[in-house]
């Protein structure tokens, strides 16, 4: 299969220039592309360019709204809520950030939540700049429902995703960034284009039986991961960025995918904590723990691999089949 290698800017170009053909403002359109690319580059392919496409398609029906402009409220010392307005989720998250991190740095703790919001991809990337300020990051999404309670056949939860980035002496230290059900929803659309099989333990088809095939999946419902624990987990999910928020319930809100419906109105939930608020020997725990990690033959941290890849892509750019990138320059520049 012809691959070309494009430079990490390159790409970025590309995405950005899709997301403004198709409707989005510059500084929105850039913020995506970026979070696309960088998932692209650590690996993270379900986090990754193939939402330049879908994302393009929800701008031309007006799922999102390109040029919305997010608003911010202060509602105390350390609290913090944003609207996204039915646009892009990048620029709103992005605008809370600053605010948080100082109310985390100030307070010990602070939390923002965010509504009428779409699809953040990687959850990871908004908390490390929290991390590299020596602030502990939490990331809550809830996403439209495709995942059915243990026992259950109606999707109630959305894949609902968490992260968490830890900061040690000089850089982030433990990246955490992982979805509530067995895999992204993303993985089984990638399968059925593929014609591949999914893996056993991912899906229930309609009637809640497992099925290794992807569209059966897709019309049946996700199995969450680890069981009745991942739908657990989910449900913490959906609370925090929803309830809290003030988002649409997974089991109410339009699909990200497809011409059907109007905006998705989701929502997120940040967490910032200043660990040395709390314990002043913090980083020479998490230094410790790590260790205990690392010296095993074979472990290693979680988002070690993604952080190499990412500096390997800075450095040498990334592959990328020739058909995708054609794909991609078509969507910059058609008529739509």
């Amino acid at each position: 299969m012809s691959e070309n290698i494009l430079s990490i800017k390159e790409l970025e170009k590309l995405a950005q220039d899709a997301l403004i053909n198709f409707g989005a403002g510059n500084d929105a359109a850039y913020s995506v592309a970026k979070a696309a690319v960088r998932a692209e580059s650590e690996g993270n392919y379900i986090c990754g360019l193939l939402y330049i496409p879908l994302l393009c398609e929800q701008l031309k029906v007006e799922k999102i709204k390109g040029k919305a402009k997010p608003s911010i409220e202060i509602k105390a010392s350390a609290a913090i809520t944003v609207d996204a307005s039915d646009g892009l989720a990048h620029p709103a998250i992005e605008l809370g950030l600053p605010h948080l991190q100082e109310a985390a740095l100030s307070s010990g703790i602070a939390a923002m939540t965010v509504n009428n919001s779409t699809n953040c991809l990687a959850l990871s990337h908004f908390l490390l700049p929290l991390a590299q300020n020596s602030l502990i990051g939490l990331g809550f999404a809830n996403c439209p429902a495709v995942m059915a309670p243990p026992g259950g056949k109606t999707p109630i939860l959305g894949t609902n995703p968490i992260s968490m980035v830890v900061p040690g002496k000089h850089a982030p230290k433990i990246i955490i960034d992982q979805s509530s059900s067995a895999v992204a929803m993303t993985e089984l659309i990638l399968r059925r284009d593929c014609g591949h099989q999914l893996e056993e333990g991912w899906a229930l088809d309609q009637d809640g039986t497992p099925t290794v095939d992807p569209s059966k999946g897709l019309a049946g419902s996700m199995v969450p991961s680890g069981g009745y624990k991942g739908f657990g987990i989910a449900l913490i999910v959906e609370i925090l960025s929803v309830a809290l928020s003030g988002a649409q319930l997974s089991s109410q809100a339009n699909p990200y995918f497809g011409d059907k419906g109007g905006p998705s109105k989701t929502g997120q939930c940040i967490i910032a904590i200043n660990p040395m608020t709390f314990n002043p020997n913090f980083l020479t725990v998490i230094d410790d723990l790590c260790s205990s990690i690392e010296s095993q033959e074979g472990s290693r941290l979680p988002g070690k691999i993604k952080s190499k890849n990412y500096n390997h892509a800075k450095k040498h750019g990334l592959s990328i089949e020739k058909t995708f990138v054609e794909q991609l320059r078509s969507l910059s520049t058609k008529s739509n």
